[in-house]
């Protein structure tokens, strides 16, 4: 009985819960006094009335369900358009009974043609509004994950195959007339092929009249559409005047603008969003306020999630979908496929990083979200082939072979029997601090070097050897986004990862304070190209000494530090080598992905096993040692190697 009880108290907003997948009979039931009358005013037996009208009307209840006539006017409250429909259908049934049919018609002939005038009418009212539902509005699952597709199936038959137990709504903006376009094809569900069959038998112009009559566009001779307006007509001026006070203001549907203006305003009151500054989300220049996209996105999908918002959007397209569909938003519509943002430099931005680009969208009114609007700043707004300079390169994986000596090691540093190193050609041939994350990291070494930052509190080297960069603080205030620093540097693979947690990309270590730290650790040859993360403990060039166990002790110290080096890289050249030999055979199933190629690791493990002795922990430590050259990472739910692909011509001779 509190059940109960509850379900009478009022709420505000009264549709936040939603419109119940109520089965269509109850909802006959619910207009049992129309059908009665609709009963006595049909021209027809009982099996044509069972078969032919209910029938549809019962086809009309599924399509359409608990859904509202309009937003704002008449019938606007949850099962309007039913029983808008059900009185425009009566009403017009009505008024047909007492026009006469055209031309002089024997009595056998009027019997045949009468039953079936009344029907045509009374479907050409029932199905005079039924192209709203795929026109004006959007109809989703509780999570806005589900969507009915009104074209595809009814909306009962939706909720039902995808278990929803309520749905809601979303009005479409410039709907005006266009559902007449589509109500014939949607009708025609409704009616019934056997029953247009029928009707048809009573003569060449019934048929014609009630398609015309659905579709707006009535013939000088057709006297269906005049019953169905004039019913239409009346149906609407009774329900604003019995029920229009009482619902006054009252809508039935989301919101939806008012809800996603009002989580970005909130997202500026609280801090998050901040405005022209380095790291912010808005930007306010030349005129325009742009909001930095996806990340702008991630973050409103984050408070709709929280907050459980019902019937919204949940994930940054869709919820950019729904920006530039209210007008909310604009995007670029000089670019028909691909990213359809805005490429935007801050000059603030771009004094410090030349090749800055921020993607973004633009809203429509600065005063939407902030009032008083901020003072604009200057910036460039990047064309497409700004865009194309600016997008970071990504350079081509290379295998050094004997053939081709590593650039970057002078001959006397080369060792006769081994084969030239990987690591040692890294920075030369593969690494350039390029793209927006490559000037992020140089502006980040400029200020270390010249003092502005403190490389004590930003910069730690671990026990391993590998630099570490304090995470987020090093890298504030260059620009980026967060998220886009890491995507960055784990796609150009700059970053020492976990082989066993590969996706986490910051760590928490303990740094040489003694304090915890959370960190990206980058590749060593990353931090020299920024010539910051040397250890103070190296040694300064020293003349040679003249004490010869000192110098035997050192070249001691350097051959094992090299021995182990290359023992690692021989092994990495020895599994790519193995790998590619059982591509080769067909033993190996491979994907290939741009100048790579990812291997699953089940299949690749027993033949690196065999061949080469080595244990899945040894082969998985090796993974990242070199990454651009040998990698493992899961790729969708499949572990996977990833190798460089070899070159079709001149094929160096493989160990």
């Amino acid at each position: 009985m509190q059940e109960e009880n509850d379900e009478e108290i009022p709420r505000y907003p009264p549709f936040m819960k939603g419109l119940p997948a109520t089965d269509p009979a109850k909802l006959i039931e619910t207009q049992r006094e129309l059908v009665d009358q609709i009963r006595e005013a049909a021209f027809a037996t009982s099996e044509v009335f069972e078969q032919f009208y209910l029938e549809s009307l019962r086809r009309f209840a599924c399509y359409a369900h608990l859904l509202p006539a309009s937003q704002t006017h008449h019938h606007r409250g949850a099962g309007g358009l039913l029983r808008h429909t059900a009185e425009v259908a009566l009403w017009s049934l009505q008024s047909g009974s007492r026009v006469l049919l055209p031309g002089e018609q024997a009595p056998r002939r009027r019997r045949e043609l009468e039953p079936r005038w009344h029907l045509a009418v009374f479907l050409s009212a029932l199905c005079h509004d039924v192209g709203k539902p795929v026109t004006d509005l959007v109809v989703t699952s509780r999570d806005g994950g589900k969507i009915w597709n009104p074209y595809a199936e009814d909306l009962y038959a939706w909720a039902n195959r995808h278990g929803v137990d309520r749905y809601f709504l979303q009005w479409r903006e410039n709907r005006g007339k266009k559902h007449t376009v589509v109500s014939p094809l949607i009708a025609e569900r409704i009616v019934g092929k056997n029953v247009i069959a029928w009707i048809s038998e009573g003569g060449n112009e019934l048929v014609p009249w009630m398609l015309e009559t659905i579709n707006g566009h009535p013939s000088t001779e057709n006297p269906i559409h005049d019953l169905v307006i004039r019913s239409d007509q009346a149906s609407v001026e009774r329900d604003l005047r019995s029920l229009g006070v009482a619902f006054a203001d009252y809508e039935i549907g989301l919101p939806v603008e008012r809800f996603l203006v009002d989580i970005m305003r909130r997202l500026v009151r609280d801090g998050t969003w901040r405005i022209n500054d380095p790291g912010s989300r808005l930007w306010h220049m030349d005129g325009h306020l742009y909001l930095i996209w996806p990340i702008a996105g991630e973050e409103i999908a984050a408070v709709i999630n929280q907050e459980k918002i019902p019937g919204m959007p949940r994930t940054p397209n869709s919820i950019l979908e729904m920006l530039v569909d209210r007008k909310l938003a604009n995007i670029r519509e000089d670019q028909v496929e691909g990213n359809r943002c805005w490429g935007i430099a801050p000059a603030v931005l771009a004094e410090r990083i030349p090749n800055i680009r921020l993607t973004a969208i633009r809203l429509r009114d600065t005063a939407m979200i902030i009032d008083p609007a901020p003072p604009s700043v200057h910036g460039k707004v990047l064309d497409l082939e700004d865009q194309v300079k600016a997008q970071p390169v990504i350079h081509e994986p290379k295998l050094p072979t004997a053939a081709e000596p590593p650039v970057s090691s002078p001959p006397s540093q080369k060792t006769p029997d081994k084969p030239e190193k990987v690591i040692a050609s890294m920075p030369a041939q593969i690494l350039q601090l390029d793209g927006p994350v490559g000037d992020a990291l140089k502006a980040l070494a400029e200020d270390i070097q010249s003092a502005k930052k403190p490389a004590a509190s930003l910069v730690h080297i671990d026990s391993s050897g590998v630099p570490c960069l304090k995470w987020p603080d090093a890298l504030k205030g260059y620009g980026m986004e967060s998220k886009a620093i890491l995507d960055e540097l784990s796609h150009r693979n700059w970053l020492v990862l976990d082989p066993m947690s590969p996706f986490r990309k910051v760590v928490e270590i303990e740094s040489g304070s003694g304090g915890k730290w959370k960190v990206i650790r980058l590749q060593p040859a990353v931090m020299q190209l920024m010539g910051i993360g040397k250890q103070k403990s190296d040694p300064a060039p020293q003349p040679a000494p003249s004490s010869k166990p000192a110098q035997q002790q050192q070249s001691s110290q350097v051959v094992t530090e090299k021995a182990g080096e290359d023992t690692r890289l021989e092994v990495i050249q020895s599994i790519i080598a193995t790998l590619r030999e059982g591509m080769r055979e067909g033993i190996l199933p491979s994907e290939p992905d741009g100048n790579f190629v990812w291997i699953p690791s089940r299949k690749a493990e027993p033949l690196l096993i065999e061949k080469l002795t080595l244990t899945r922990m040894k082969i998985m430590r090796l993974s990242g040692v070199v990454p651009d050259v040998f990698i493992s990472q899961n790729r969708g739910k499949t572990h996977c190697y990833r190798i460089p692909t070899l070159p079709l011509t001149n094929k160096a001779p493989e160990r």
